[in-house]
C-alpha cells in the first residue's frame, strides 16, 4: 500500500498544484507545503476546500489528519479565502493582496457578493488597469475588453463605462489597483460573509452570514436577499449546537432583565457543526489577542458541541508580525492574465 497520498490544489488563479504528502499528514502539513509553494507568508486568511462525501462543501481542518476527514479520496482541494481581512491597510504583502483580490473576483462572479452598477464599474475599472496598464489608444482598440472575462456577459454600456474609468485610472501600478479594489470591496454590505442555509423556528428558509462582526441573517432567494437582522459578536455570550440545531445565548438589554437564547435549524447535524465551526474561527481570529493555539472550544464563549478550536495565528497577531512580513514582500510572484492559460505544476 503507497506511504503516500497524492492530492491536487486549484489555486485561487485556476492553476492546479499537484503535492504529494505522507498517508498520516494532516491538514495542517499540507497547507505549510501549499502556501511555501506560492510564497505566502500571511496565510493565516487562507484554507483548503474538499467535497465530502454527500458533495458538501467542507474545510480542510489543519488539525486533523487528511484520510480522516476525506476517507476515501481523490484528494481534491480548492484554495480559497476563508477569513477575510476587515482592511487592505492590514495586509502588509502584495501577493497576500493580489490572491485576495483574486478571491472577491470570485465572488462578484458569483453573485456572492452585490453591489451597485457604479461601484462595480469602479472595481473592474481597476482590475483592468491592473492588468492591461495605461489606457493606450494605438494599443487599445475597439474591443480590446472582449477578451477579459469579467466583462463577458456585461452589456456594451457597462463595458463602456469600465473603459472610461479605465483611462482615468493613468499612472495606477498593479499594486496600487489591487489596494484600491479591496479598500472598495470591504466597504460592501455582503463582504467577506460566509453563506450558510438555515431555517427558523416557524420553517421559513433563511441564512446567515458569519463575519468578523458578528452574525447577519438574510431571506429570500439568492443573489437577491433581503437582511433582516444582525447580531453582533459583542452582544453574543455563547455559541452552541445541537444536532441540527445552532443556539446563541444574547447578553440582555438594559430594558430586559432575562437572557435571551436565539435558535436556527440546519439541514442536518454536519451542516450544523459546519456553522459552528465559522463562528468560532471568526471570533478566534477576529476578536481575540492571545497567540498560541486556541484551547478546545468548549469553554468560553463556544461552551459545547465539539472539540474543534482555531488553530492559526489570529489577526492581531498578524499585524504584529506586519514588519517581519515587509520586509520580505519584494519577492515576485506571477499575476494572472484574464487571456492566459490555466498551468499545471508539480510539487
Amino acid at each position: 500500500m503507497s506511504e503516500i497520498l497524492p492530492c491536487q490544489i486549484e489555486g485561487l488563479d485556476g492553476s492546479i498544484v499537484s503535492v504529494d504528502v505522507a498517508k498520516r499528514a494532516t491538514g495542517e502539513q499540507l497547507l505549510r507545503d501549499v502556501f511555501s509553494h506560492i510564497s505566502l507568508d500571511e496565510n493565516d486568511y487562507f484554507g483548503l476546500q474538499y467535497f465530502d462525501k454527500k458533495e458538501q462543501l467542507r474545510w480542510l481542518d489543519p488539525l486533523k489528519p487528511i484520510r480522516k476527514q476525506l476517507k476515501n479520496g481523490p484528494y481534491n482541494f480548492r484554495l480559497r479565502v476563508r477569513l477575510y481581512p476587515t482592511s487592505p491597510t492590514y495586509l502588509f504583502d502584495e501577493s497576500t493582496r493580489y490572491y485576495i483580490s483574486l478571491q472577491i473576483r470570485e465572488d462578484l462572479l458569483s453573485k456572492k457578493l452585490l453591489c451597485s452598477e457604479d461601484t462595480k464599474a469602479s472595481l473592474y475599472s481597476y482590475l483592468v488597469q491592473g492588468e492591461f496598464g495605461d489606457y493606450d489608444p494605438s494599443e487599445h482598440q475597439h474591443g480590446y475588453l472582449d477578451d477579459f472575462n469579467m466583462l463577458e456577459d456585461e452589456s456594451p454600456d457597462f463595458v463602456d463605462k469600465v473603459h472610461i474609468l479605465h483611462v482615468q485610472n493613468k499612472g495606477m501600478l498593479p499594486s496600487e489597483c489591487d489596494k484600491k479594489f479591496l479598500d472598495l470591496s470591504c466597504r460592501l454590505d455582503r463582504y467577506g460573509m460566509d453563506f450558510h442555509q438555515i431555517v427558523d423556528f416557524s420553517g421559513v428558509r433563511l441564512w446567515v452570514g458569519v463575519t468578523c462582526t458578528g452574525l447577519t441573517v438574510y431571506c429570500g432567494q439568492e443573489p437577491l436577499l433581503t437582511k433582516l437582522n444582525h447580531f453582533p459578536w459583542v452582544r453574543i455570550s455563547g455559541v452552541n449546537f445541537k444536532n441540527k440545531q445552532l443556539l446563541l445565548e444574547m447578553t440582555p438589554l438594559p430594558s430586559f432583565s432575562h437572557q435571551e437564547v436565539i435558535g436556527f435549524t440546519c439541514a442536518s447535524r454536519s451542516a450544523c457543526k459546519e456553522l459552528w465551526k465559522s463562528c468560532v474561527c471568526h471570533h478566534s481570529f477576529f476578536r481575540t489577542t492571545r497567540t498560541e493555539r486556541m484551547p478546545p472550544a468548549k469553554i468560553g464563549l463556544f461552551r459545547r458541541g465539539s472539540t474543534f478550536r482555531y488553530s492559526g495565528r489570529t489577526q492581531f497577531k498578524l499585524l504584529q508580525d506586519g514588519t517581519t512580513v515587509t520586509r520580505r514582500s519584494s519577492r515576485k510572484f506571477d499575476r494572472l492574465s484574464s487571456r492566459n492559460k490555466i498551468a499545471r505544476k508539480t510539487i
